[in-house]
């Protein structure tokens, strides 16, 4: 299964054209959309176009609403697709969060878990241009216990890119300034970089 992951679209017509583009090019199987599209005008014409399989969150300038049969908007749940539990947290979420997420995945094979939220985790990805990390330590302390095989996000445009982490690999996929998507390939958890300057 190919997944393309991306975040923080911000309006730009540039950006939702060149992810267009690297779907029908890299047969995608699943979109990401870790939050901040922006406008519900801009994101419903976007997400109209897609035609695979999508999950996708709200961030902190919008709030998702869009579905239909391709796309799925969830800001608090879990969505199965090829024998893959993507668990969706966008802007709102259960104040006791530990537990709840505890509660709904514990059932869940880790390998086949898919962790999708809008905010980065504590410490990982998650610093601005003065070094300072402002990622969600509940999210860390679910992927360190939990161990999802991805977890992807966006957010904060500075500290854009992937790292692995004992099983899980992290992806910051924010491309309003970064201009970069990233492809992961899973079960191999193989992942690619993408430029979206070439497709624009």
């Amino acid at each position: 299964m190919r997944i393309l992951c991306t975040a923080d679209f911000h309006e730009e017509e540039k950006i939702a054209d060149a992810v267009l583009k690297i779907i029908e090019k890299n047969k995608i199987d699943v979109f990401i959309g870790a939050g901040d599209f922006h406008t519900d005008t801009f994101t419903a014409k976007f997400l109209k176009q897609i035609k695979i399989r999508g999950f996708v969150v709200s961030g902190n300038w919008d709030y998702v609403t869009f579905t239909n049969k391709y796309i799925s908007a969830i800001d608090w749940g879990i969505e199965d697709f090829d024998g893959y539990h993507f668990f969706c947290v966008g802007n709102h979420f259960p104040m006791d969060f530990a537990k709840a997420a505890s509660d709904l995945t514990k059932n869940i094979d880790p390998e086949k878990l898919i962790f999708v939220t809008h905010y980065p985790p504590y410490g990982i990805l998650d610093r601005l241009w003065n070094g300072r990390s402002v990622g969600y330590p509940e999210f860390l302390d679910f992927a360190v216990q939990k161990k999802p095989i991805l977890h992807i996000f966006g957010h904060i445009h500075e500290d854009t890119g992937f790292e692995k982490k004992g099983r899980t690999t992290f992806v910051n996929c924010a491309l309003a300034s970064s201009r970069k998507a990233y492809i992961v390939e899973l079960p191999s958890k193989k992942v690619e970089e993408i430029d979206l300057k070439e497709f624009m």
